[in-house]
Parts: structure tokens; C-alpha cells; sequence
């Protein structure tokens, strides 16, 4: 009877995180997280996690080093946290250096409800900055049976636990390793019961997580890399380019593991553009006769990748039907991540596609396909990898300083313009020269001013304040929020731009834009933020010119290349914006604002809702433009799209002229 109410509240909440998880990986998204900032070498003694992912013991002593000293922390003992659950330990320790990282427990003894008793002694885990590794115990028992075999400790092994009627399948995992970009950790032991059942789900016990301090150049462009789940490179990237020019190679083999590829070539080319050609790459670990279908086998055929001078990547596929194979199924190679899951719902493979990562230096590393196995059993592999960075322009010829005017150029302020699936016509524009404004500007309280997307709910600005005359131009906004929830997220606080015959300044608040914090002050000139994986790019105080004419944009979203859309916020420009169309009085009018069917949005001649997805990445029809799709036939996607924004424009201009039709009649 407990096991049948407590499996409904359970399977509610694992049906919901699935269908979640599921619509947006579904879309080739995944939700949004800042990037930490990860330190070099750390430790950790003792982690642990309830049925729902959440913290019971977080992660303790925790010892983490950039630089300076050694860090040591240290903890006596950890006691049960819940009822009919032993979870004791003794004599914790961690240590973080530059020379690496360690972690021991004296011992240990865990019961999870209903299951056998898991003990140890002289736990002890550690890594080094030259990849190195190390695990063992002094003992390892299961309900008083020893299990402990020191010859598989330095590959890892699992121990199936007795199941138990009411909380399932519990493992222990020996000596798990695993490689992220380079960074090792590994884990002497975890305990692994049923997610969304067991009280109790993770339990890691003696963490130590190293970068290699050192390591060679990466190349300008590479066809084959291969990591072993110890952090062994199998494959160091081969062939490989570091200037200009090309190589090819027929055969790329690793030794030691089931990783090959065949008909690889590189080049680059004295403009900044690169391109990798895979003929086919095999990683079957399993070689029976159905080695080659099983999840743990990788097979790639036909693989190319573009990266243009400009910076812009294209992956492609000479049959995307059967492109990748991963997971034990052929996968969709139109989105640009791919998880696989275990028969028990948890991650077991994950495929990146097109994946851009911004390096501190300003580069940007695009890898064509990254594949990881998240069991930690099978190698990672990187196919098709390039370090892109900006070509330096020739210095141009010093100019004489022109002498700042008291007046300036005829120029346009207004607050956000938008194209693509959330669309917004220029709000709150002012003009200097208008006799007579054609289009709304600022309320006197600006703090009621809104502009947004409507339903949508991803462009939302709030206290607008637009001016425009020959001394200044100038656009505030109190709070900026773009695509909350995703890797694009843009939120910042009084953004205040001003345009000046002395010059152009930005200044913000502070807030973060793509997982990148931003301080409150001035911003300089054409700052430029990525968010990882995205083709997009987010650029504060955006500044362009065409002869005389000059553009300045506070906040300029460009993802074109992957959701089609483009937002400006806080434009000050001498193009006169277009305006809504105006609607025909002939046609009978749209609901007005809180009447059923009215888009929500303070300016509804100026604002035209429309859809975007919740995540971070395309979705394949609308990232057809950089990676290949499959499936149904799309090729009419763009002219309905259109259609549809014509019609959602048209909707918008009808509730304005409802609005001022009813006021003369008022």
C-alpha cells in the first residue's frame, strides 16, 4: 500500500521532468545555465541528492584552487539525514594545489530504506595536472561480502545491489572517470539508486576534478580527436593544420581502442575560412556481429563542415538519413544536440552538432560533431574541429580629429524594433524633424511606457523614455528582458543611451546577457557576447556607419543564422524606421486590448506579437541555414512564415485604427 501511494506522487513528477525534458530536447534546446567559473583543481568529500535532484548534502569538505596556497578543508563525520536511511562517514578530507587535487573518508557505512548495507575503509581519490588518476579503498563490502577488486579499479566496475520491492534497482559505480573539455574527474565511489523513486538517489563519495595544467597548442583546424575516459589522448587530432594550407589522411586509427576514420582532409585558407571532409568514422567497442548496432557504438558517414572568413559554421551531411549513428539509433542530425537515454531514463549518450564555444582569448573552437559517452565507459570523440578567430584589419590612416558641432544630423530614437517569430514594428520612436509625430513616443511617466511581444513573453521592455533633437538623441529603459529561460538571455537595468555631437555613450545597471555578467557603468563600444553552442551573437552599444549616416544600437540580438530572428533595443539612428502598415477601413476591425483575441501590449499600433521557442537552440526547420534537416519536406516553411507575419502585422495596425476610431467617436 505504501509503495502505490507513494508511486503515484512520484510518477507524476517523473512524467512531468520527462515531458519537460522531452519538449525541449525535442527542439534541440536545452535550459539556460550561467557558466561558472571553474577553478583549476578542486575536492570534495561527500555529495548528496534526493528522488528530485535536489540537495540533501551538499557537496563537503569542498577544497577548490585558481591560485596562491594549498586549500585543505576537513570535516569529522556526516550523520543520517532521514529516517531508516544510514548515512554516516568518518574522517573527511580534501585538498586542492596546483599540482592537483585529493579527497579520503576514514570509512563509511550507507543503508539506503530497504536495502543491504554498503561499507569501506580508507576511501581515497585523487587526480593530477598531468591527467593522471587514482583510486582505492582499503576495503569495499556489500551486505558483509567483499567486493573490492583492485585489478578493475583503475577501469571502473559496477555492483548490482539486491532490488527492493518498494524502492528498485540500487548500483554502486567503482571508480567512475570521466572527461569534459579536457577537465578529468573522477569519483571513487557512487551510489546510484532509481531517480523520481528512492528517498535517497545519488550518493558520491571521495570527488577529485583536475585541468591539465599544460598541454599541446591546439591546431588551427583538425579532423580526428579521441579521449580515453581515463583523459589518455588516443587521437590528438589528426590531420591537422596550423597555418595555411591542407592535409589529408586515409586512414586515422587510435591504438589501443575501437576508434577509426577514413578519407579525412583539412584546410585553411589565407582569408580565415576553413572546411574538414569525414569520410566515415567507426567507434564499436562491442565486437560481436551485432557489435555495430549496439548504444555504445558511434558511426558517422559523409561528415563536412564550413566555417566561412566571417566566422559563420555549416555542418552537412551527404546522407542525412543515415548520418550518426549513436545510442543504437540513427539519429536526427537537424538539431544541434541530441541526448540518448538508458532503459532507466537517464542520459546515457549526448551528440553536439555545430558546437561554438568561446575561448577567453576572443577565439571561437567549432567542433562539426562532439560526441560523449555519460557513462564514462567509452571514449569521447571530437570530429571536425576549427579555432576561429577575427582577421586583424590593416590599421587605417590617422584622420584629423573633426571639430565636435553644437548640432547634429537629423536622427531617429526609438526604444526596440524586432524581426522574425516575435516581431515588433518601431516603438516609441521619436523624430526630430517631424512636424507632426507619425508614430507614439514616450508617455509623460515613463515608468508606465511598456513594449513588448505580447503572449509570447520573450521581448519585454518596461520605463521607456525616447528624445530626439539637434543637441541629443537619446533612448532609456528601465528593464530589458529578452528570451528569459534560455542561453540568450538578455536582462539589464537602466540602459540609457545618449547620442551627442561630443560622442556616443552607453550605460547600464548591470544584469547579464548570455550567461556573461555585466557590471553597472559605461559599456565600450561593439561589445560583442556568445552564448556556447549558439551561432547567435548579442552586441552592446553596437556602432555602424554608412558614410555620414550613423547606426547606434545599447543592445543588438543577431541570431539570423539560427531562429531567423533579429532584436534592437535603444536605437538611435538617421533611417527613418517603417512604420505599420495602416489598416484598411473596410475590413471590420480586431478585438480592441481586453476584449477576447487582443495581443497584450501597451502600443498595439506598433507591437505585433508572434511565437519563439523557450530554449536555447533552433529548432531543425528554422536551423536549416546551418545544419541539415530531416524529415517531412520544408520547403515551404518560409513563404508560410511570411504569410503569417504579414497577417500578424496587418492584426496589429487594425487594433490601432479600432482604438483611434473609437476615440473620435468618444
Amino acid at each position: 500500500m505504501i509503495r502505490s501511494t507513494s508511486s503515484r506522487t512520484f510518477l507524476v513528477r517523473t512524467a512531468a521532468a520527462v515531458l519537460i525534458a522531452g519538449a525541449f530536447l525535442g527542439a534541440g534546446m536545452a535550459p539556460a545555465v550561467a557558466a561558472p567559473v571553474t577553478s583549476a583543481t578542486s575536492a570534495v568529500g561527500i555529495q548528496m541528492l534526493d528522488a528530485d535532484g535536489g540537495t540533501v548534502q551538499a557537496p563537503a569538505p569542498l577544497s577548490e584552487w585558481s591560485s596562491g596556497g594549498t586549500v585543505e578543508t576537513s570535516l569529522a563525520a556526516t550523520t543520517d539525514v532521514y529516517k531508516l536511511n544510514t548515512t554516516r562517514t568518518n574522517g573527511l578530507a580534501a585538498r586542492a594545489a596546483s599540482d592537483g587535487a585529493q579527497s579520503s573518508i576514514d570509512s563509511g557505512l550507507f543503508q539506503l530504506r530497504d536495502r543491504v548495507p554498503v561499507a569501506f575503509t580508507g576511501l581515497r581519490a585523487s587526480c593530477g595536472t598531468d591527467g593522471s588518476t587514482s583510486i582505492g579503498f582499503d576495503s569495499l563490502t556489500v551486505d558483509g561480502k567483499d567486493v573490492l577488486d583492485s585489478s578493475k579499479l583503475a577501469a571502473g566496475y559496477t555492483v548490482a545491489l539486491p532490488s527492493s520491492p518498494t524502492w528498485g534497482s540500487t548500483k554502486l559505480i567503482v571508480g567512475e572517470r570521466t572527461v569534459d573539455r579536457g577537465r578529468v574527474q573522477v569519483t571513487a565511489l557512487r551510489i546510484e539508486a532509481e531517480a523520481g523513486w528512492s528517498e535517497i538517489w545519488r550518493v558520491r563519495l571521495g570527488i577529485a576534478a583536475c585541468t591539465p595544467a599544460t598541454s599541446a597548442a591546439p591546431a588551427l583546424v583538425s579532423g580526428v580527436s579521441v579521449t580515453a575516459p581515463n583523459g589518455a589522448v588516443l587521437v590528438a587530432g589528426a590531420p591537422r593544420v596550423d597555418a595555411e594550407g591542407s592535409a589529408q589522411a586515409q586512414n586515422v586509427r587510435s591504438a589501443g581502442s575501437a576508434s577509426s576514420a577514413t578519407d579525412v582532409s583539412v584546410a585553411h585558407a589565407a582569408d580565415g575560412s576553413s572546411t574538414v571532409r569525414v569520410g566515415s568514422f567507426r567507434q564499436v567497442p562491442d565486437t560481436s556481429s551485432v557489435g555495430e548496432y549496439m548504444w555504445s557504438a558511434l558511426r558517422v558517414s559523409g561528415l563536412g563542415l564550413a566555417v566561412a572568413a566571417d566566422g559563420s559554421s555549416r555542418v552537412t551531411f551527404s546522407d542525412t538519413g543515415s548520418a550518426v549513428f549513436a545510442n543504437g539509433v540513427w539519429i536526427n542530425t537537424g538539431t544541434d544536440l541530441y541526448t540518448g537515454l538508458a532503459p532507466d531514463g537517464s542520459a546515457r549518450v549526448r551528440v553536439h552538432l555545430n558546437e561554438r564555444v568561446p575561448q577567453p582569448d576572443g577565439s571561437i573552437v567549432i567542433t562539426a560533431l562532439r560526441y560523449e559517452d555519460l557513462t564514462g565507459t567509452y571514449p569521447s570523440v571530437s570530429l571536425g574541429t576549427v579555432r576561429w578567430s577575427a582577421v586583424a584589419s590593416p590599421e587605417p590612416t590617422p584622420q584629423p580629429t573633426p571639430t565636435p558641432t553644437t548640432s547634429l544630423p537629423p536622427r531617429y530614437a526609438f526604444a526596440v524594433d524586432a524581426t522574425g517569430p516575435s516581431a515588433i514594428a518601431p516603438a516609441f520612436v521619436a523624430d526630430r524633424d517631424a512636424a507632426q509625430q507619425t508614430m507614439p513616443t514616450a508617455v509623460a511617466d515613463s515608468r508606465d511606457a511598456v513594449a513588448s511581444d505580447g503572449y509570447a513573453g520573450q521581448i519585454a521592455l518596461r520605463g521607456i523614455d525616447t528624445e530626439s533633437s539637434a543637441a541629443a538623441s537619446e533612448v532609456t529603459v528601465s528593464d530589458v528582458t529578452l528570451y528569459p529561460g534560455t542561453a540568450l538571455a538578455v536582462s539589464l537595468t537602466d540602459v540609457h543611451l545618449a547620442v551627442t555631437a561630443a560622442g556616443t555613450e552607453l550605460t547600464t545597471g548591470g544584469g547579464t546577457v548570455a550567461g556573461h555578467r555585466i557590471e553597472a557603468g559605461p559599456i565600450p563600444a561593439n561589445t560583442r557576447l556568445t552564448a556556447p553552442g549558439r551561432s547567435a551573437v548579442v552586441t552592446l552599444n553596437a556602432q555602424s556607419a554608412s558614410g555620414a549616416a550613423q547606426t547606434v544600437v545599447a543592445v543588438d540580438v543577431d541570431d539570423r543564422r539560427g531562429l531567423g530572428a533579429h532584436v534592437r533595443v535603444g536605437v538611435v539612428t538617421a533611417d527613418a524606421p517603417s512604420p505599420a502598415p495602416q489598416p484598411d477601413p473596410t475590413v471590420p476591425t480586431s478585438p480592441l486590448p481586453g476584449e477576447p483575441g487582443a495581443p497584450v501590449a501597451s502600443a498595439p499600433s506598433e507591437l505585433s506579437p508572434g511565437p519563439i521557442a523557450q530554449g536555447d537552440a533552433a529548432p531543425a526547420a528554422a536551423a536549416a541555414d546551418h545544419l541539415p534537416v530531416t524529415g517531412a519536406d520544408a520547403s515551404g516553411a518560409p513563404a508560410l512564415a511570411v504569410a503569417a507575419m504579414g497577417a500578424v502585422t496587418a492584426g496589429a495596425a487594425l487594433v490601432a485604427w479600432a482604438r483611434r476610431r473609437r476615440i473620435r467617436r468618444g
